[in-house]
Parts: structure tokens; sequence; C-alpha cells
């Protein structure tokens, strides 16, 4: 997935010029402006000779375009100048000017752009008059002047319309930089629950058996043998486990599956079995079809229950209960162990991880001991009911059907 967004960046950026390359380009523009009111003067006006004031405007309005990106405001009114003059007189001076004002409206703010463009064409009518009498001739006039004013106006309410379609583009990307940031969190969040919830229960398991074994080696090999099967059979679990949670982990399209999920609670109880406590299981309702996620939270819920169960309650005996009600899952896990102790109960990444798998899904754990001993953990986890679900059995495929 990285390599993709690495090779999307890439491609991106090469299909945009650098800002030197626009430099250029508008310098290139320059000169082709320059020449062509060369152009103009001599052929579409019929003069002979080139006057002073011809080459100080004509050159006054190149540099402004060709500095429009790095000062679009000194450009602008540069070219405001010039085209209060007859000397501008041509088609390429009105597009010159008119490009200087999108520029301006797509560089500055609004207020900025809007102002800067009010006082360009106040100051292209007030300089009309006295630079004609400087230079002379009168081939610009008041009709000339009005339709500059008017393409500078469509050109400014073009470059604001281009401002604010960027703005916009901007927003959009940067949400999804959120999102995909936001989402990158919960990933890791979500890594890191599967993660404990695997590795925390295998290991309970994997030492109290061990401490069994050791405990009873000398004088009841067979129970040591059986401790030591007990070992073997919970470490290759856990490393299917793991393999498939990395397998998650390479796969570019993100796969969803994982395993573990409410028909696998035989399996989970087996495991507690084998660590010393016989559980016994109640479902009632109706058993049906879950979200495939939910359905994964609820078994990491439980399992996370009856681990702590393991390594802490000092019991041998312990209840668990599931409850299937239309749109809605819920399940306890009780033991008769320690009880309560006068040291107040802290949360570790345990509980703390099972209530945020509730969360995840709109729901909610509860947990704390019981009087005079014993301890419960209660969770509900709610979802939207379908009609059909009534047809799959437990731990089908919802998403996919």
């Amino acid at each position: 997935m990285r390599g993709m967004m690495v090779r999307h960046d890439a491609a991106s950026h090469a299909g945009k010029l650098t800002p030197t390359q626009l430099i250029a380009l508008d310098v290139l523009f320059a000169v082709v402006l320059m020449a062509s009111n060369v152009v103009w003067w001599t052929l579409g006006t019929h003069r002979t000779g080139w006057p002073t004031w011809q080459t100080v405007l004509t050159c006054s309005l190149g540099a402004a375009v060709a500095v429009r990106r790095l000062l679009p405001l000194p450009a602008l009114a540069v070219a405001s100048v010039v085209m209060a003059t007859d000397g501008a007189l041509s088609l390429t001076g009105v597009l010159a000017t008119a490009l200087l004002v999108y520029g301006v409206a797509v560089a500055r703010p609004t207020r900025v752009a809007a102002y800067a463009g009010a006082v360009a064409g106040a100051a292209q009518l007030a300089l009309m008059i006295p630079m004609q009498g400087i230079t002379g001739h009168d081939y610009w006039g008041w009709p000339g002047m009005s339709q500059s004013l008017i393409v500078e106006a469509a050109a400014w309410a073009i470059g604001w319309s281009t401002r604010r379609g960027r703005a916009y583009t901007r927003g959009l990307v940067e949400q999804a930089e959120e999102r995909a940031q936001l989402l990158l969190v919960e990933e890791r969040m979500r890594i890191a629950r599967e993660l404990h919830d695997v590795v925390a229960h295998s290991l309970s398991i994997v030492a109290v058996q061990a401490g069994v074994g050791h405990h009873v080696i000398g004088s009841r090999p067979d129970e040591a043998a059986k401790s030591l099967s007990a070992i073997e059979t919970t470490s290759r679990d856990a490393l299917g486990e793991l393999r498939s949670l990395l397998g998650v982990l390479r796969d570019d399209d993100g796969a969803e599956w994982l395993p573990g999920g409410l028909d696998d609670l035989n399996t989970l109880l087996e495991q507690i079995r084998r660590a010393g406590v016989q559980v016994e299981l109640t479902i009632s309702g109706h058993p049906h079809a879950v979200p495939r996620g939910l359905d994964r939270a609820a078994y990491r819920i439980v399992q996370e229950a009856l681990t702590n169960v393991v390594k802490h309650a000092r019991t041998s005996h312990a209840r668990a209960t599931v409850v299937y009600a239309p749109g809605e899952v819920a399940f306890t896990v009780v033991d008769a162990g320690a009880g309560r102790t006068s040291t107040p109960i802290t949360e570790g990444h345990g509980l703390t991880g099972m209530k945020e798998r509730a969360a995840l899904y709109g729901g909610e754990v509860h947990a704390g001991p019981l009087s005079p001993h014993g301890f419960r953990v209660a969770a509900r986890l709610p979802y939207a009911a379908d009609e059909r679900t009534a047809q799959f059995p437990v731990g089908a495929d919802l998403e996919g059907a």
C-alpha cells in the first residue's frame, strides 16, 4: 500500500511544473508579447520610426509579465500605467493586463485582490488623458478603455473562481490526509489489541501449564506430560494466529479477516480447560450470524475475560453466558475466585482493550468484583439488525452474503 502511495505521489509531481519552469514560461511569453507589439506598431498602424516612449512602454509591459508570479501587485501597477497610454493600444496589451489581473486574483486574498483590481481600473481611467497628452496620440479613447476594463473584470472573476476552486481542492486533500492518518492510528490500535489478546492469552496458559508441570514432574510424570502437551498445543495455536495477523499486515488489499469468532468458543474453552479452569458455557436466544468485526470483538472480549480468570482468579471453575437478541449480543464471564480485596482494582491493558473493542461498535463492558468473592465481566455489543441474519449460522460471512 505504501508503494502505491509513493508511485501516485511521484506521478502527480511529474505532471506539475516547478516554480522556475513557470517563471521561464512567463519570460518567454513576455518576449513574444514585446515582439508582437513591435509587429503591430510597424504593420498594424503603418507608422515609420520607433519612438523612445514606445520602447519604454513595451519593455515595461514585458517586464511586468515576466515577474507577475514574483511581484503580482507591482506588476499590475506598471501594466495599469502602460494601459493608460495609447502606446499599449493592441490586443497583446489588453491580454497582458488581463493576465496580470488574473494573477493577482489567484495569488492574493479576495479583499486584497478586489482592492488591487479596483485601484488598477481607476488608475487607468485617471491617467488616460494625461498620458495621452505626453505621448501626443489619441488612439485609445473611452470606448477602447471601457472594453479593456470589461476584459480585466472578467479576468479577475476567473482568477477569483480559480482561487476558490484551489482552496476547496486543498481542503479536500487535507481532509483526506486527516482521515488517512486517523485510519492509520485506528489500524495500529487494532493491531495492538490483536497482538495483546493473542500473546497475553497464550502466554498465560503456557505459564500456568509450565508451573503445573514443574510442580508435578517428579511425583506425577503423566500430569507433567499433559502440561507439556497443552503448552505445545497452545503455542501452535498462538503461532497460527500470529501468522494470520502478519498475513493481514502484508496484504495490500487490507483484508479484514482475522481468526476468532463466536463459533470458536468451544476451542477457546478447551484451551482454558487445559489450563486448569473448567468453564460452563450457556448459550441462550437464537444463535445467528453477526457482522464479522463484531463477531471477532465478542470472541476477543470473552477470551480476555477467561484469560484473566486463569491468571488472577485462583479458581478452577467459571461460567460463560452468551445471549443472542435481535440487534444485540450480550455475554458474561463469572468466576468464584479471589473476590474482593482491600486494594482498588486498576484497569490494565486487558480491561482497557475490552472496553475499547466494545466502544468501536457502540457497546459497553462492565467489570468488577462480586460479593463475597469472585469477579464478573459483562459486555453488550449492539448492531444493525437485518432480517436475513436468521438465515445464516453463527460465524457466517455476513458481509459477503
